[in-house]
């Protein structure tokens, strides 16, 4: 929290400057106090105006995610041709559950059938709210 006190569970550290550069990050907490930044807090370098509400603010890159992966299965492919590596076997295990996560970026994000246009829509139990793009 940006109370100054709490302990950090996320930083966000992927909110884009004004020129949306990703080279510009700003470190910021991940609920916003307004008690640092500008007179709005952070909210100020990202958004113009004059009152903001108390917000949480998440990001998520699971493109990135998905190049991590793509990066540890080449290092786990090539470990394995020259006999192996207890390492990169224990980065791989977690490669594997952060490619679980992933895999969530791959559906509609309520879980409701694709072309689903109001709350009231069924959750979908299958692959019916998969759009198979990373989202």
């Amino acid at each position: 929290m940006g109370d100054g006190t709490s302990h950090a569970a996320l930083i966000n550290t992927f909110q884009r400057g004004p020129q949306e550069s990703v080279f510009e990050t700003v470190t910021q907490p991940t609920w916003e106090a307004f008690k640092w930044g500008g007179p709005n807090g952070y909210l100020d370098i990202f958004q113009k105006g004059s009152s903001f509400a108390r917000q949480w603010k998440y990001t998520a890159a699971p493109d990135a995610d998905a190049r991590a992966i793509q990066a540890v299965y080449w290092a786990k492919t090539w470990a394995d041709e020259q006999g192996g590596s207890p390492s990169v076997d224990s980065i791989a295990k977690k490669a594997g559950k952060l490619g679980d996560f992933a895999r969530y970026s791959l559906f509609d994000k309520y879980f409701k059938k694709i072309g689903c246009t109001s709350p009231s829509c069924p959750t979908a139990s299958d692959y019916t709210s998969a759009h198979y793009l990373i989202s």
